[in-house]
């Protein structure tokens, strides 16, 4: 049976979706494509037809749509406040599969390269330009600078909380980056 192109779209945004939160959840090596064809409610081979570029191709697509939903978050959030005491947050922390891909795929983006790497990237510019556009005070650059102190400083300590066995050190590293970007960026609202 031959199926519509807007069911080949809808099947392959499932795919997509499923990809992006295996892929956060479980790395990108984490989990195969027959897997996440069966995630999708797909078939293994239908999965080709929908990405020619293969694995690489949908792990780029993954990536670009985890950073656009959480570029239009961040553009809809009230503050800067808002955004670094959620991202600083136990609940942010303990999901993984719904969280910025930071510090959920930095590192295998980077193995992975090319595409992927492109889309990051890509990710990384749009956040950033969300967090200026939090911002009132200061130049162009000051307010670059500032945004990527926040990213980096939150992205930072969420991968350190996950990543520590203990629960008391997970929680001293995500309340000492917030306290001390509370103190921070209030210069910048």
């Amino acid at each position: 049976m031959r199926v519509t192109k807007e069911k080949a779209a809808q099947n392959k945004q499932s795919m997509v979706f499923a990809a992006a939160r295996s892929y956060r959840e479980k790395g990108t090596e984490g989990i195969g494509i027959a897997e996440l064809a069966r995630s999708a409610g797909l078939t293994h081979g239908g999965f080709y037809g929908q990405f020619p570029g293969g694995k690489d191709q949908l792990i780029a697509e993954a990536v670009s749509k985890i950073f656009e939903s959480n570029i239009e978050c961040w553009k809809s959030a009230e503050s800067l406040k808002s955004i670094i005491e959620f991202y600083l947050s136990e609940a942010h922390r303990d999901d993984s599969g719904n969280s910025c891909p930071i510090p959920s795929l930095g590192s295998d983006v980077a193995r992975c390269g090319g595409s992927a790497s492109a889309s990051f990237t890509g990710g990384i510019h749009g956040l950033l330009s969300a967090l200026m556009g939090h911002m009132h005070q200061g130049t162009p650059t000051e307010k670059n600078e500032k945004a990527l102190q926040i990213l980096v400083s939150t992205a930072g300590a969420t991968l350190i909380a996950r990543a520590v066995d203990d629960e008391g050190l997970s929680l001293h590293v995500l309340q000492t980056v917030a306290k001390i970007l509370a103190a921070t960026t209030s210069l910048t609202e």
